[in-house]
């Protein structure tokens, strides 16, 4: 009888020491997660803290330089007006490039801090046919290249979003197809869907096979043509902060964009074209 009772005690102190044991284990796990999760979030709020200086450190700097941007690109134009030798007319012309590259790189800077900052929207009304044709005028003066701007007859003279995000999106796209067009960029303009739709394509190689995606990321250039790697990431986010996107599908960036008409619009005031197409079109 006493033999039995030493084995049942034996067990019963044999099943409370394991019992210690894993309590101890847990302890020590339940220990080790803290720590981690302690230390990850420490790293997570250093790496918060500085992405948010290097913000604001990028949109301070992009700032400060438009000044002088602007100052060195007024005097390289006064220099060239008042005229000069051909050697130094090449030299103020190659100046005058870099300056208006680098321009456009500041102003890419300053809106990607802008996005980052979180920048309202403003929708209002304005009119989208003017907003298209003296973007695709302002293209044409860059290039002797052939543009083309249609519209179909479905497309509202006036609509409410954020006009300048809009032209912006609109801008960096005629911009981007200008440097890789061989003669010709076409813009079309319809409603699909509900939405706005805006094709801008052309006669280019376009996008290498399997870069659709990475086109759009932050300072990714694929073609090295002078680029800032900025115009389709900050068009995909505009497009984007209005509900709308932008791909690039069939050779060809598709800027979407929701849309409401603006309370004076008149449905079919427009004159149809002479030839009678659904669209009208711009060839110069």
């Amino acid at each position: 009888m006493w033999g039995a009772a030493d084995i049942m005690t034996g067990r019963s102190q044999s099943g409370a020491g394991v019992q210690v044991w894993n309590g101890m284990v847990r302890f020590v796990v339940h220990g080790i997660v803290v720590l981690l999760v302690t230390a990850l979030l420490r790293a997570l709020r250093a790496a918060r803290e500085s992405e948010a200086r290097s913000r604001s450190f990028l949109a301070a700097a992009a700032h400060q330089l438009r000044t002088p941007v602007a100052a060195v690109s007024a005097s390289v134009e006064a220099l060239l007006l008042e005229g000069a030798s051909p050697a130094q007319e090449r030299l103020l012309a190659n100046v005058a490039g870099e300056t208006s590259r680098l321009g456009r790189l500041v102003t890419s800077l300053l809106r990607t801090a802008r996005l980052d900052q979180g920048e309202a929207l403003r929708p209002q009304a304005f009119d989208l046919v003017d907003l298209c044709e003296t973007e695709l005028d302002r293209a044409r003066q860059l290039s002797n290249l052939q543009w083309r701007l249609s519209l179909e007859w479905e497309v509202p003279q006036r609509v409410v979003l954020d006009g300048e995000a809009t032209r912006e999106s609109l801008a960096n796209l005629l911009d981007n197809a200008r440097r890789h067009a061989s003669t010709a960029v076409e813009v079309k303009v319809r409603v699909e869907r509900g939405q706005l739709g805006i094709h801008v394509s052309d006669d280019g190689p376009g996008l290498p096979s399997g870069a659709e995606s990475r086109a759009f990321d932050r300072f990714v250039t694929l073609d090295g043509r002078g680029g800032t790697g900025l115009g389709l990431a900050i068009a995909r986010e505009l497009a984007q902060r209005q509900g709308g996107d932008l791909v690039y599908e069939r050779k060809a960036f598709l800027l979407t964009l929701p849309f409401t008409d603006a309370p004076d619009d008149v449905t079919g005031t427009r004159v149809k074209p002479p030839f009678g197409a659904n669209a009208r079109l711009q060839t110069r």
